[in-house]
């Protein structure tokens, strides 16, 4: 608990919050204030802040207003975090009772908003894919991968091997495997993947016998203007992770990917399906049995819903949702983290099917009753201009919510359907079928093998043309070509009424950089693939 606190806000609220400070057994030393009037809730405190903090260094600071000066505790909080300062906002009791302004929300299990317990984890099927084996986790910092890296590490791996381009996040999770297993051989490399090169030489050296390959780009709003980046990433750099698989001796190769590689509008989605089938393209000839490993939406991962909630919520709301019709599947981190290590263990050594697992996530969720669920969690009543003050009794998760005058309330907005997202997204193609496997929360989808001319052409065009500098053009082409290989695939084509305009298939010129080559071939899976042979050769070549 901090020792040293710093306290901001009005004179009167301040004088009370000192008494309450002074009951506590242990109470801090608080160094001083900075006094703010009402006149002054607009006004410029940030020299007054900053010299305050330079004269106490204070290990955090408490701040006291009314909600109802939304946007000067905003500046305040904002500038406190810019000069290193943790703060605690501290509601008045007249807002605590009311229930509305900045909390400092609890911790939420989001496990406990999903609506069904929680898939239990088979810790003896993930010893029997770990246990001795050398394991490499790609994109090791992220939220999947970091949870892969600390439950195999439990379970006596050989070494454990941690790969991300981003710095902190790889040294924390380097950190806390060390601190899960000290004896572990580890190693953290600081590397990109789509690198092809020093890939290769990297996993020459430390000869992983099993890959996890979580590294993507995943937030499709922003890869509709970054084509390019997820192009790069999604699909060429899983290529070179593959390559280098098979040329280290790899055992398994596991693909992390996505619902929305099923019948894709977005940008991500397309790479992500592309990705898929450049494996199974790859894997057919290999020693190295690759998979894929198929979920959908992962609560409390960075960047994801409830983690933007939350922010909307400590400040007093509203909470945004896209549209009252969406729905998603949804997991938790350590669900997918197992499963996606278990269904590794379903693939045969030298399997060249190329299978593509689909986690059991339930049914799908409604967004908008998933934003209820979470407002009801934290004591209050959500609303929104769709419904009559108690749309929330609608979901038997929610308690029929009492009169706003006994409990604060939050208002949701509705913001509209994003560039590139659906509505409602699919776990299969219209083309596969899907099977059980010996584990009961994970399926298998079975389609037809690609067409090695397709595929060897589709890798020309994007190899060659992702460094068109236009993003509308590289995304129409990236369209285009996914439309094409939909219909060699016999996949379904999107329902573009369930999608936003921007993820609609382009029909304009031709991108400029791209090759004009032949039509794609239908799917026949009856030839056998070169190896990366769209990836040799030249300054910009992957491999």
């Amino acid at each position: 608990m901090p020792e040293r606190l710093l306290l901001i806000g009005q004179r009167p609220l301040l004088d009370r919050l000192e008494r309450q400070l002074a009951l506590m057994t242990d109470p801090p030393t608080l160094l001083g204030r900075v006094h703010v009037a009402d006149a002054d809730a607009d006004a410029d405190l940030e020299p007054s802040i900053d010299a305050a903090v330079a004269d106490t260094a204070p290990d955090a600071a408490l701040v006291c207003l009314p909600a109802a000066m939304a946007e000067g505790i905003t500046r305040i909080r904002t500038r406190l975090r810019r000069l290193g300062v943790p703060d605690r906002f501290v509601p008045t009791l007249e807002d605590l009772v009311a229930g509305v302004g900045p909390r400092n929300l609890p911790d939420l299990d989001p496990a406990s908003l999903l609506g069904r317990p929680a898939r239990p984890v088979d810790e003896a099927a993930i010893d029997a894919v770990v246990a001795g084996r050398r394991v490499l986790v790609t994109g090791a910092g992220g939220s999947i991968g970091s949870e892969i890296a600390r439950r195999v590490a439990r379970h006596r791996p050989a070494a454990l091997l941690l790969m991300d381009r981003a710095e902190n996040p790889l040294f924390e999770i380097d950190r806390q495997v060390a601190m899960i297993a000290p004896e572990l051989p580890r190693r953290a490399m600081l590397h990109d993947v789509v690198e092809a090169d020093r890939t290769r030489e990297l996993l020459a050296e430390v000869r992983p016998e099993i890959v996890f390959h979580a590294a993507a780009h995943k937030h499709v709003p922003m890869m509709e203007d970054h084509p390019g980046a997820a192009i790069d990433n999604n699909l060429f750099g899983t290529l070179s992770v593959l390559e280098a698989c098979v040329h280290a001796g790899t055992e398994r190769f596991v693909l992390i990917s996505t619902d929305k590689a099923v019948n894709p509008v977005s940008v991500m989605g397309i790479t992500k399906r592309l990705a898929e089938l450049a494996v199974r393209h790859i894997g057919r000839t290999t020693t190295t049995s690759c998979s894929m490993v198929r979920f959908g939406n992962v609560l409390g991962s960075a960047g994801s819903v409830l983690e933007t909630w939350a922010s909307q919520l400590r400040g007093g709301g509203p909470i945004t949702v896209t549209d009252p019709r969406m729905t998603r599947y949804f997991m938790t981190i350590p669900e997918a983290a197992c499963l996606v290590i278990e269904a590794a263990g379903l693939v045969d050594a030298g399997d060249q099917r190329g299978e593509v697992f689909v986690l059991d996530m339930g049914e799908p969720v409604s967004i908008d009753a998933f934003a209820r669920r979470f407002i009801a969690a934290h004591g209050l009543v959500p609303v929104s201009d769709l419904d009559d003050d108690a749309a929330s009794v609608l979901d038997p998760m929610i308690d029929t919510p009492a009169p706003p005058s006994h409990r604060g309330t939050v208002r949701i907005v509705h913001t509209g359907v994003r560039p590139g997202e659906k509505l409602h997204e699919d776990l299969g193609h219209h083309a596969e079928s899907m099977r059980p496997t010996r584990h009961p929360g994970i399926n298998a989808w079975v389609e037809p093998l690609p067409d090695p001319e397709m595929m060897d052409q589709v890798l020309a065009r994007l190899h060659r043309g992702r460094r068109v500098q236009d993003p509308g053009q590289l995304a129409a082409e990236l369209r285009r070509i996914a439309a094409e290989v939909a219909t060699s695939m016999n996949d379904r084509p999107p329902a573009s009424a369930e999608a936003s305009p921007a993820a609609t298939p382009a029909t304009g010129p031709r991108a400029a950089g791209f090759a004009e080559l032949p039509p794609l071939p239908r799917s026949r899976g009856d030839r056998r693939p070169s190896i990366a042979r769209p990836m040799a050769g030249g300054e910009d070549a992957v491999a």
